[in-house]
């Protein structure tokens, strides 16, 4: 990596001098009726002063007419960004443990996060969170055992399984940065849009059936992916001194993405959907086929779902937009959302389609107030009819009506199942994703011994593939030995259970999420065996240090959301199929407080439930606001236990 010449020092010592001179500068946006990048030239108080790189398109902000719309302070960053290399190239070369703020935002799109110990008191202790970037949650035999050897030898001894299908690294210190990022990206890994303004790792049914539409809707959510990659080199440069380490796009990959008869693309830009910009705010989507859920189909901004014919040949897609977990607490304008139906796409469309939507964001997602940036609050503005036009305007059709679709079902494929090519796979639940201590061990020797690719599952669990069915015993006895247990040993509460990292090392986290969730479900399952619950019932429940949402705790039945120190904001209605949005429920609920709370809920709907009626189901259907369902089974549970009629 070689040092790159400061333009903020060399600009301000020259403005001492006045000089001048004339420079380009590339708009990051453009209208929807133009025709490439504008150019505008402003008067700067510059010579010809050494450039952090020949691509740079824009250093200064050009002069803007006043009732130019505010933007962000991140969208000034990633603009003078030199496309996301600037001044994090710089940043990277100082002694210091951190970088700066600008910096911090720029690597993000690199796929970390700077981060340090909030237990520590004192001095701060940084360090940088790596997530990788798996479409589909694949992950080859090299790039696991990589992972596992950078966890023990740069991080804190750990690997994270995310609730999109990824790695989590921890603990990784500025100076070894270099190392890790090129140690990933050599064995067949990236981290490259992990994070930041960008799309974010494509979902798609982990499971490696030999099915021909859920192997379309893989490779649907590889080639979405590669779409979707930032093409301006500013990875390989930083991370692999500009080394291209990327394996053969598809040529319809690349025919879609070149495509601009509809004017979506930047002419002659290094990034043609992007721009220098590139989108608002993150942008999520996922692959599914009928009926498998196991993605969370409706908390995307775009979700995908394969059509197929009797015969089981893909034909086409439905689309899905607007979904979005994140929000504020107590700021009503913010709010989770869940994605709504946009119309059927035949499959030969299927990246036109989804280029157009993106850049329909891109274009008219706001750019001011990062907290209304999501795609979500642009269609809940406009409305899904004026969407849909817009984005037919970048498609160059219009959509056909969406085909009709069977129920969803939440799959977790736990266990033992057969692929379909003859050989087996092994789904195995881990809570809250964290892999550490013997079963990281274990997991380590068995994979290196049977040469075993992994799945990382949307529910944080890790799925073994392409096991002979002789090698199922001595897998099944090392992996008990190691506490992964077939999902019958393992209590139903913690197999749909999720959480964040939140605390120690997250900087949004309000309070505890993954350390505090092992406590939680106890809890829980103390007070169902005190209302007389049985032992094979469950509730999804899912929790998060802060209002953001990263587990998609308002898709759960009992959704714990951080809401102060040591206490929680509790949602309910969320349903085992993830088709349904929580409610809000209680604020401010202290984590001393849980039973109080829990234990009149649980009793009322063990006793006032339908046949089979799982509690979120439950909790819909009773349909009141939240104080008057807490007011009715708070009134109804004392006066049971009152009268000795507790069951």
């Amino acid at each position: 990596m070689t040092t790159a010449t400061s333009y903020g020092a060399a600009h301000a010592a020259l403005l001492k001098e006045g000089k001048k001179i004339q420079i380009g500068s590339h708009d990051g946006l453009r209208s929807r009726n133009s025709v490439g990048l504008s150019r505008r030239h402003v008067n700067l108080f510059s010579v010809s002063v050494p450039r952090p790189n020949p691509l740079i398109r824009a250093v200064s902000s050009p002069v803007k007419p006043e009732t130019e719309t505010k933007r962000s302070k991140v969208e000034i960053i990633k603009e003078h960004s030199n496309f996301i290399r600037y001044p994090l190239n710089e940043e990277l070369l100082t002694d210091a443990p951190n970088i700066n703020e600008s910096a911090t935002q720029i690597i993000k799109f690199h796929g970390s996060y700077q981060q340090y110990d909030r237990d520590e008191r004192g001095a701060r202790s940084y360090s940088f969170m790596l997530r990788t970037k798996n479409p589909c949650g694949k992950v080859p035999n090299k790039l696991y055992l990589t992972m596992d050897d950078l966890a023990d030898q740069f991080g804190i001894g750990t690997l994270r399984l995310t609730t999109r299908q990824t790695f989590q690294l921890h603990g990784v210190l500025k100076k070894n940065l270099k190392t890790v990022m090129s140690s990933i990206i050599h064995s067949m890994g990236s981290t490259l849009g992990a994070c930041g303004d960008l799309n974010r790792n494509v979902l798609a049914p982990a499971a490696p059936f030999a099915r021909k539409d859920y192997q379309f809707a893989q490779q649907t959510a590889d080639d979405i992916a590669a779409l979707l990659t930032p093409q301006s080199g500013f990875y390989y440069d930083m991370w692999v001194d500009g080394e291209k380490i990327m394996s053969a796009e598809p040529p319809e990959v690349v025919k879609a993405r070149n495509d601009n008869s509809h004017g979506t693309n930047f002419p002659d830009s290094p990034e043609p959907i992007y721009g220098t910009q590139f989108l608002p705010r993150k942008f999520k989507i996922a692959v599914t086929v009928p009926t498998d859920n196991s993605v969370d189909l409706l908390t995307n901004d775009v979700g995908v779902v394969v059509v197929t014919d009797a015969d089981g040949e893909p034909q086409g897609f439905n689309l899905y937009v607007g979904g979005g977990m994140g929000r504020t607490h107590r700021v009503e304008t913010t709010f989770p959302r869940l994605a709504e139906s946009l119309g059927y796409v035949p499959k030969e469309d299927i990246l036109y389609a989804v280029k157009a939507i993106v850049v329909t964001q891109r274009e008219n997602g706001r750019r001011d107030d990062r907290k209304y940036s999501r795609m979500k609050y642009l269609i809940s503005s406009w409305g899904i009819e004026k969407f849909r036009s817009v984005v037919e305007e970048y498609y160059g059709k219009k959509f056909e009506p969406s085909r009709e679709l069977p129920e969803w079902e939440f799959k977790s494929y736990l266990g033992w199942h057969e692929q379909g090519d003859g050989g087996l796979f092994c789904g195995l639940h881990v809570d809250s994703g964290r892999v550490g201590g013997k079963m990281k061990t274990t997991l380590r020797e068995i994979i290196e011994k049977y040469n075993l690719d992994v799945r990382l599952t949307p529910n944080q669990n890790i799925i073994l593939c392409g096991i002979r069915k002789a090698w199922k015993r001595p897998i099944t006895t090392a992996l008990a030995q190691a506490g992964l247990l077939e999902p019958k040993y393992v209590d139903p509460l913690n197999l749909t259970a999720m959480a964040c990292p939140a605390l120690p090392m997250c900087p949004l986290a309000i309070t505890e999420a993954e350390r505090g969730m092992p406590g939680i479900l106890k809890r829980i399952r103390a007070v169902f065996e005190k209302v007389g619950l049985k032992y094979n019932e469950s509730v999804v429940i899912r929790a998060t240090g802060c209002p953001n949402g990263c587990a998609r705790p308002y898709m759960a039945e009992l959704g714990f959301v951080g809401d102060g120190p040591n206490s929680y904001q509790l949602w309910l209605g969320g349903t085992p199929n993830q088709t349904s949005l929580a409610r809000t429920f209680m604020n401010k609920v202290k984590i001393h407080d849980l039973e109080k709370v829990l234990e009149p809920l649980f009793y009322n709907w063990k006793r006032k439930r339908q046949s089979k009626e799982s509690f979120g189901d439950f909790t819909n259907r009773v349909n009141k606001t939240a104080h008057q369902l807490a007011m009715e089974v708070i009134s109804n549970y004392a006066a049971a236990q009152q009268n000795g009629k507790g069951e």
